[in-house]
């Protein structure tokens, strides 16, 4: 069955890439990048990097806050790191979940504690979805009048708010106990007793909210980040276009991406060329854009293959500050 359902994802993520390659021509995406060569657009390209840097910078200071209400002192330098090697093993392996598998595991030897690990991870990754969503929503409030789409703004508002149900729920004494009875039942794997850590170590932050309410709004300043990005890679491009629609089409587009692919390929093309279209962006140029926001991520995590290679020889000693 695992096999079956990543062969669907490659025909939709490899069909979808080859028609919109096929659709555009690939000698008009070699003559966006030329462009960039060309007219010193490689400037912008470096400002992409710096801010794509600095919001996983972010990203790892959000993890951190998280491990430190759970009373671990761990050093953001080190889940810097361990956010560059998830993240190589998110780009270079066919599925998103890889890297936050290595994280836990990375993060394990540091706190000695599998459950907080864990439910850092998922926590962490939550916020990080939550704030897209919020984002969305509000981006498609403030562009009704240009870009009416009743239907992904109900999508992004239902899915942020069973996303802030989840939370509230589970920190929540009632509906906490009640779910734990219900995983109580599953016995297949101790599959439920797993899940029951997971939502103990959740439940945690019954008396501390405020930790997650920090770790929602790091979440918001990373979005922010990566939309900056995209605004500079933009700039290269020589894309008209505002910031505030840019919003719209980089937050749009993540949620477009839970559909099955691999890694978003193929389905993240296609939002930004529908998305784009609508602001008078040839599809070239789209198609230029989304393939970027592929590349930065790719190279900025070449450094955590880097870092996973050496604490292979020195497991507990070499974080990013050392390289």
């Amino acid at each position: 069955m695992r096999l079956f359902k990543f062969a669907v994802r490659l025909v939709i993520s490899a069909g979808l890439l080859i028609y919109l390659l096929y659709y555009v021509g690939m000698q008009a995406i070699v003559e966006e990048f030329n462009n960039i060569l060309a007219n010193s657009g490689i400037v912008y390209i470096m400002y992409a990097l710096i801010t794509y840097l600095i919001a996983v910078v972010i990203m790892s200071i959000r993890w951190q806050v998280i491990l430190h209400g759970y009373g671990f002192n761990t050093r953001w330098g080190k889940l810097f790191g361990y956010y560059l090697i998830g993240m190589f093993f998110n780009n270079f392996l066919p599925s998103t979940i890889g890297g936050d598998v290595i994280r836990v595991f990375k993060v394990v030897d540091d706190v000695q504690n599998k459950s907080s690990a864990l439910a850092s991870v998922i926590i962490e990754r939550l916020m990080g979805v939550a704030a897209t969503l919020f984002l969305a929503f509000i981006s498609l409030l403030i562009l009704w009048q240009e870009f009416q789409n009743p239907q992904l703004l109900y999508v992004s508002g239902c899915f942020f708010l069973v996303i802030v149900l989840f939370f509230f729920g589970l920190i929540r004494n009632r509906p906490f106990k009640y779910l734990v009875r219900i995983f109580e039942t599953i016995k297949w794997f101790n599959i439920g007793e797993k899940f029951n850590r997971v939502f103990e170590a959740i439940h945690f932050f019954q008396k501390r909210r405020r930790i997650l309410a920090y770790a929602f709004i790091y979440s918001i300043f990373s979005q922010v980040g990566i939309v900056i990005m995209n605004y500079a890679l933009a700039r290269a491009l020589k894309m008209e276009i505002s910031l505030t629609y840019l919003f719209l089409v980089v937050m749009v587009t993540f949620i477009i991406t839970i559909l099955p692919s691999i890694n978003g390929i193929g389905i993240r093309e296609f939002g930004f060329i529908s998305l784009l279209s609508k602001a008078g962006v040839s599809n070239a140029t789209a198609l230029s854009l989304s393939f970027l926001n592929l590349i930065i991520p790719m190279i900025i995590s070449l450094s955590g293959a880097v870092l996973f290679v050496l604490q292979k020889h020195k497991p507990n000693e070499v974080t990013y500050e050392d390289i």
